[in-house]
C-alpha cells in the first residue's frame, strides 16, 4: 500500500490505492496450486472478455471502498454516468441524484473483482475511448479516501 509524502498532491489525505493488473488479480483469486478452480477462472476470463468487447481500454487497481467511490465520482464528473445498473445510492461520494433502481448508458464502467482485505480489493475500470482511459491513468496518483476521511 502506498502512503502520502508531503510533496504529493494528496498530502493530508489517506491513500491506499495500488496500480495492479488483471494477471495479478487472477494469481490472487485463482492460485496455481488450486487446480480445482480452473473452470471458475475460465468463466471469469470469459466474462471479462465480454466487457472488453464494448469497453476495450481498462485499468486495474487495488483500492479501498472509499477510494473506489472517490474514483467513480471523478469518472462521472469527467465522462458522464457509468454504464449499466446505477450503484450510486450506496456510494460514499454519490454522483447520481436519481433515487431508486435505474441504469445508464455510458462510455465507461467499473467492475469489482475481489476483496483482498477488509474493505479493500481489486477493481477494474473499463473505457470505450483510449483517451478516457489515459485521463483516468493520469488521475490515479490523485485517488485517495476523499474528503470524508481526512488524516
Amino acid at each position: 500500500m502506498s502512503v502520502d509524502h508531503p510533496s504529493e498532491p494528496n498530502s493530508g489525505r489517506h491513500r491506499t490505492v495500488v496500480l495492479a493488473s488483471y494477471d495479478e488479480y487472477l494469481a490472487f483469486e485463482y492460485p496455481a496450486a488450486s487446480g480445482n478452480l480452473a473452470n471458475a477462472r475460465a468463466a471469469d476470463v470469459r466474462e471479462r472478455q465480454a466487457r472488453l468487447a464494448t469497453f476495450p481500454h481498462c485499468v486495474v487497481l487495488q483500492v479501498s471502498y472509499p477510494e473506489l467511490d472517490y474514483a467513480n465520482r471523478w469518472c462521472w464528473q469527467q465522462f458522464g454516468p457509468a454504464h449499466g445498473e446505477c450503484l450510486q445510492a450506496s456510494s460514499e461520494y454519490p454522483a447520481c441524484e436519481i433515487q431508486g433502481s435505474h441504469s445508464h448508458d455510458g462510455r465507461w464502467l467499473t467492475h469489482w473483482l475481489v476483496k483482498t482485505d477488509y474493505d479493500f480489493g481489486f477493481t477494474e475500470w473499463y473505457f470505450v475511448h483510449l483517451a478516457d482511459r489515459d485521463r483516468f491513468l493520469e488521475f490515479v496518483p490523485l485517488i485517495n479516501w476523499g474528503e470524508g476521511w481526512p488524516k
